[in-house]
C-alpha cells in the first residue's frame, strides 16, 4: 500500500543523483549532504533530497548516515550528462509509482490534466499536498526525458522496454508451468538460502547499465511481436507465446571476459529451466556485441552441442543472430 513517504519533496532529479555522489565523496549526515548540493536550508531541504535517493534506489540512510547502494555507487563514477540523466531514468523506471506512471502514458497518451487526474487517483495524501507532489512527479519525468509532447498529449520518449515490461514473483513461476518445485525451494532452509543468494547476485549484475538496456531492449523487441516480456528475481527476462517459452540471460561482454560471461549463462539458463520446470524451454543468451573472432567455436558448442541460441545488439534496438541460432528461436528470432 503506498503513503505519502514513498513520493519524492525534492524537486530537481539531477541534484538527487548529486546525493549519491555527496555519499561517495565522504558526506553522509543531512547537512554533509545539503551543502555538497548546494542548498542552505539548516538540513530541511537535505533531507529532502537524501529520502528522494533513498526513493530511487541511490542510497540508505541510518540514524542520519547515509551510504550509498551498488547503483547509487555506479552513479557517482559516471562523468557524462547523459549518461547519469540515462542512469536516473533508469532508477526511475524500476520504481513503482514511475513505471506505472509510464505505462499508464504509454497506453492513453494523456495530456497533463488526463496525467494529473491519474496522479490524484493514486496519491494517498491531501489535495494540496498531491499538487505540489504531482509537479515534481512531472518535473522529474521531463528532466529524465522519458516523455515528451506531441500536440497536447504526452508519450513515452526511450526506454519502452522497460514500461511494457512484467515483473513476477518467483514463487508465480512460469505461466503453464507447475510452481511446485520452486515453492519447495524456497522453503527449504539451505536451499532457500542458496536462491537468496542467486537473487542478490542478480540484483547486482542487474545494476550494471550495459545489462539494463539489454534487457530493455528486448522486451521492446518482444512487445513490439505482441510476445509479453516477463521478468523476476532470478530470471533477466522470459516469455511464453503459443505454448512455446523462452528464457533469456543478458550478458554484458568484452574481449577479456567473453568466455567467462558465456559460461556464466549456459549454468544459469540450465538451473533457471530446472528450477521453473520448464524442460523444453528455448534458451537464448543475449549480448552487446558479436562473438569475437577467436570465440567462434563458441557459437557451433551453444546451437549445436547445447541447443542453446546467441544474439546480440549493439545499438540496443535492433537484434541479430547467426543462421543456426535463428533456428532454435523461430518465432522469437529477430
Amino acid at each position: 500500500m503506498l503513503t505519502t513517504a514513498d513520493f519524492p519533496q525534492a524537486d530537481r532529479l539531477k541534484q538527487v543523483g548529486d546525493v549519491a555522489v555527496a555519499v561517495a565523496n565522504d558526506r553522509h549526515t543531512d547537512d554533509e549532504i545539503e551543502n555538497f548540493i548546494g542548498l542552505h536550508s539548516e538540513g530541511r531541504q537535505g533531507r529532502y533530497y537524501r529520502r528522494a535517493a533513498e526513493i530511487l534506489g541511490l542510497i540508505t540512510t541510518e540514524r542520519n548516515y547515509s551510504e550509498t547502494t551498488p547503483l547509487g555507487a555506479e552513479y557517482a563514477t559516471l562523468q557524462s550528462e547523459q549518461a547519469r540523466i540515462d542512469f536516473l531514468g533508469q532508477c526511475l523506471l524500476e520504481n513503482t509509482i514511475f513505471r506505472e506512471a509510464l505505462l499508464y502514458i504509454k497506453q492513453h497518451n494523456p495530456t497533463d490534466d488526463q496525467l494529473k487526474h491519474w496522479f490524484y487517483n493514486i496519491y494517498p495524501g491531501a489535495q494540496g499536498t498531491a499538487n505540489r507532489r504531482f509537479s515534481t512527479f512531472l518535473n522529474y519525468l521531463k528532466e529524465a526525458k522519458l516523455v515528451d509532447k506531441a500536440a497536447s498529449a504526452n508519450r513515452v520518449r526511450k526506454f519502452a522496454g522497460a514500461v511494457v515490461k512484467q515483473t513476477k514473483k518467483l514463487e508465480e513461476g512460469i505461466p503453464g508451468k507447475p510452481v511446485e518445485r520452486i515453492l519447495k525451494t524456497l522453503s527449504t532452509t539451505a536451499e532457500g538460502k542458496t536462491i537468496q543468494v542467486m537473487v542478490d547476485a542478480e540484483k547486482r549484475e542487474r545494476a550494471n547499465q550495459i545489462h539494463w538496456n539489454l534487457v530493455t531492449a528486448k522486451a521492446a523487441f518482444l512487445d513490439s511481436r505482441g510476445i509479453p516480456a516477463i521478468q523476476n528475481g532470478l530470471i533477466d527476462l522470459f516469455s511464453k507465446s503459443n505454448n512455446e517459452t523462452i528464457l533469456y540471460e543478458m550478458k554484458s561482454i568484452s574481449q577479456t571476459n567473453f568466455i567467462h560471461q558465456v559460461r556464466k549463462a549456459v549454468a544459469q539458463l540450465y538451473e533457471y529451466r530446472y528450477i521453473f520446470s520448464a524442460p523444453g524451454a528455448k534458451l537464448c543468451i543475449v549480448t552487446n556485441a558479436p562473438m569475437p573472432k577467436d570465440g567462434i567455436w563458441v557459437s557451433d558448442y551453444l546451437t549445436g552441442d547445447r541447443s542453446i541460441a546467441y544474439e546480440w545488439t549493439e545499438d540496443y534496438q535492433s537484434f541479430q543472430c547467426n543462421d543456426k541460432s535463428s533456428r532454435i528461436l523461430e518465432r522469437f528470432a529477430p
